[in-house]
Order: structure tokens, then C-alpha cells, then sequence
């Protein structure tokens, strides 16, 4: 047969048919271990950039506590508040001062975010290398007691399919 006749037939004949690929396995319950992580490590880059929490970098809503001087009974004496407040043009650098919110003006807040980057970029580093590192060490020490929580405890209570420590 020749090779032109051997190329048409190819042409024409039947797709050899491939195995089907198996399906994988995946979890769909929600970790609690690396959404702990998973916090943590942002901490450590809002806290580097920002100066403050991912909850208040989100919100814009500072916890701040102030000091009025006084007299109380006894010659000592002074008042502390505390509540969360919006504070824009704070040391702090949160996502409503960069869009603009409230007597913010928008961007104002990025010159912060690239000066507090370069002052605490070692910080940041330490931070997340031992974050991870923290957490890899954990994870492999309380592996067995996490299975037993997920088995012993979760299964039971048909929490497993949600939720996993």
C-alpha cells in the first residue's frame, strides 16, 4: 500500500476512542486550620502595609481609645473611652481612605501604603516565613487529633461535608 493510499484511509476511518480521565476527589468543606492561616498571614501584610487589621482594612473602622483627665475619689483619676470610629488622614491606611470615603480624597492613602512597604518589608517577610512555617510544624503534630475531631466528632454530627479542623 502506498503512503498516499495509507493517508487517505486515516482520513476515513474511525477516532480511536481514549480512556476517560477518572475524576478527582475534592473536598468542598470549609478548612478551619488554613482559614486561620489564611488570616494570619494577611495580618501580617495589612498590618505590614496598612498598620492595621484585615477586619478595620476592609471596613474603615478604627477601635481608638481616648484619655480625659480628671479627679476621681482617691487624687488619681482620668476617664478612658474607647470605641470604633472612621479616622481618615490617620497614621493608618484603610480601603475607604483609598476610594475616597467620607473627607478622604481618593489615592490618598497609596504614598502611605509604599512608604510603610519599604519600612516594613523585612518585618513582613519574617512574619510570613514564620506563619507558614508555624503552621506546617502544627499541622504535622496535631494531624492525628484533627482526624479524630473530623471522624469522631464531626461525622456524627453530619458536619464533616461543612466543616473540617
Amino acid at each position: 500500500m502506498s503512503f498516499i493510499n495509507r493517508l487517505m484511509l486515516g482520513w476515513f476511518m474511525a477516532r480511536r476512542r481514549s480512556r476517560k480521565k477518572p475524576t478527582r476527589r475534592r473536598t468542598r468543606s470549609f478548612n478551619v486550620l488554613n482559614a486561620a492561616e489564611m488570616y494570619l498571614q494577611t495580618n501580617v501584610l495589612t498590618q505590614g502595609f496598612a498598620g492595621v487589621n484585615p477586619i478595620t482594612f476592609v471596613t474603615g473602622q478604627e477601635y481608638s481609645t481616648s484619655y480625659t483627665p480628671g479627679m476621681a475619689p482617691g487624687g488619681k483619676g482620668g476617664i478612658t473611652t474607647g470605641g470604633f470610629s472612621y479616622r481618615p488622614g490617620a497614621i493608618s491606611v484603610t480601603i475607604p481612605e483609598l476610594l475616597g470615603v467620607g473627607s478622604a480624597n481618593v489615592g490618598d492613602g497609596i504614598d502611605m501604603l509604599v512608604r510603610n512597604g519599604k519600612d516594613n518589608w523585612l518585618n513582613m517577610i519574617v512574619g510570613t516565613v514564620g506563619v507558614k512555617a508555624g503552621f506546617a510544624i502544627a499541622k504535622k503534630i496535631t494531624s492525628k487529633q484533627r482526624s479524630f475531631i473530623n471522624n469522631q466528632v464531626m461525622k456524627p454530627l453530619g458536619l464533616k461535608s461543612m466543616v473540617r479542623v
